[in-house]
């Protein structure tokens, strides 16, 4: 008798197909979760080493880097200032400080991407260059992270009283600021040095305790065009609005003109983003914060301290 070869029926195919497929479901998700993961722990990184490097240039230069602008169309950040702390010494050799960023050297230097200002959860920003950047910056590496220029807001938001500035008039709160650094950037015309000398901080500044006290957080420059790493003004942000503040492209006015995107943080970890302390110490801060504790964490000698908010 002839023995028939066994094979699979059609419902059997289908149904082993139905488990791959169920089973693949559940496992995306956590594949998913397991790269952010990573993701979200080299952005901790990024951010530690520019704690680190603050920690180092204060420790040579008997305080925080400056932002200011010495010369019109000509910006100095401290996020340039670091360079060397990073090791990215031989960049910074290359620029001309105090010239303007048209100069060949300086424009080299302002369009390269530079790995530890960008965050590896950002998508948006394939190639790290910020087409049309404020400020005449043209298209220019971006940055992901910002200096805390406190809790108060600029213009016509939020603006507050603060130890450094205690009439402030008329009221700017990028430059004067409660925070670590202001942009001290107003217009196109160079800094008032009396301005950005006023607003040197050191650690002897941050009384409100270097654990309590923001130094750095994100930004996601796809969102706003004040965010390219080379210029005064584009690597400072507030917390006087709330973290990720309608959060998303669709739920705010053209970013070119939003100046609460601009000038607040924001990130694209789910449910929070990622900051810098005082101390070189790294916090994942949820979006639903208190936004008194957030405020008081931004303030550097306010009095107030995460346990006076509610």
């Amino acid at each position: 008798m002839l023995r028939r070869a066994r094979g699979f029926t059609l419902v059997e195919l289908l149904v082993v197909i139905a488990i791959i497929g169920v089973l693949v479901a559940l496992l995306l998700p956590a594949v998913q979760a397991a790269r952010e993961a990573a993701r979200r722990s080299q952005c901790t990184n990024n951010l530690r080493q520019m704690a680190i490097a603050l920690h180092n240039y204060h420790d040579v230069n008997q305080s925080f880097p400056l932002n200011y602008r010495p010369v019109t169309n000509g910006p100095y950040s401290w996020m340039q200032a670091i360079l060397p702390y990073i090791e990215q010494a031989n960049l910074y050799n290359q620029l001309t400080i105090g010239g303007v960023q048209t100069l060949p050297n300086n424009t080299l230097v302002r369009n390269t991407v530079i790995k530890t200002f960008r965050c590896p959860s950002d998508g948006l920003l394939q190639n790290g260059m910020l087409t049309g950047a404020s400020d005449g910056g043209g298209t220019t590496a971006a940055t992901n992270y910002k200096a805390n220029a406190g809790a108060a807001w600029t213009w016509t938001i939020m603006n507050t009283d603060n130890a450094r500035w205690p009439n402030d008039n008329p009221p700017n709160a990028l430059i004067h600021c409660d925070g670590l650094m202001c942009s001290n950037s107003y217009g196109s015309g160079p800094s008032v040095a009396t301005d950005y000398i006023k607003n040197m901080v050191r650690f002897s500044n941050i009384t409100d305790g270097t654990s309590n006290t923001f130094a750095v957080g994100e930004a996601v420059p796809a969102w706003s065009l004040w965010s390219w790493w080379y210029n005064s003004n584009a690597c400072v942000a507030s917390c006087g609005l709330p973290l990720n503040y309608r959060k998303g492209l669709d739920k705010l006015e053209t970013y070119a003109s939003s100046w609460q995107r601009n000038f607040s943080f924001y990130s694209l970890h789910p449910s929070g983003a990622s900051f810098a302390l005082c101390d070189a110490s790294v916090r994942f801060i949820p979006d639903n914060v208190n936004t008194a504790t957030y405020r008081a964490l931004a303030t550097i000698e306010a009095g107030d301290t995460i346990a006076d908010s509610p």
